[in-house]
């Protein structure tokens, strides 16, 4: 009797994305994406592409992330109108960006998305997804844990993780310094 494996994806938030782009590794993590199974919403999409306003100039970055994402091994998750994903984004819009919202509404529907981000209020308050999501904790996880499984699976070298790591400032978790310097020295 065959049991069947549900592959894990990781569901990448705006702010999972552009310390990449700071760092000039967007290329290493799209390239990561062919072996470790990685997709965003189209409403994160837009967050990384689409001004916020119709007068806002297009940036560099946005042209990147649009050339670079588009058509990548990176998996597109539209969220249908009128959907059940729909309606929680919509509820969830009066606490967190679009983005979130509507990575939330999908991650909450499939348990095989583990959900990337970097915002507080994804994880605090109403949005609450480790209490809105069925099955194991740590369907959520932080940018460094990301960097993390990409090192550990052969998917992004040591040096491009610390690279993104360092280009935000965020706090790392306490495992991360003694993380980092029990790997291997890079090879020239």
């Amino acid at each position: 009797m065959s049991q069947s494996v549900t592959m894990v994806r990781y569901l990448l938030d705006t702010n999972a994305v552009i310390p990449f782009q700071r760092a000039g590794c967007l290329k290493a993590l799209v390239a990561a994406a062919k072996s470790v199974p990685m997709a965003m919403v189209d409403d994160v999409l837009e967050e990384l592409t689409v001004p916020r306003r119709p007068t806002d100039p297009e940036t560099n970055l946005m042209k990147e992330a649009g050339r670079e994402l588009r058509g990548s091994s990176v998996e597109l998750i539209e969220v249908l109108a009128g959907s059940e994903e729909d309606a929680t984004r919509g509820v969830l819009m009066a606490f967190v960006d679009r983005g979130e919202a509507a990575s939330i509404a999908v991650a909450s529907r499939r348990s095989d998305l583990i959900f990337v981000t970097e915002d507080v209020r994804a994880v605090q308050g109403k949005p609450k997804l480790y209490r809105e999501l069925p099955g194991d904790v740590g369907r959520i996880i932080g940018l460094h844990a990301l960097l993390r499984v990409l090192v550990e699976r052969g998917a992004l070298a040591a040096a491009l993780a610390r690279a993104v790591a360092a280009s935000r400032d965020l706090d790392p978790p306490l495992w991360w310094t003694g993380w980092t310097a029990s790997l291997p020295p890079e090879k020239p």
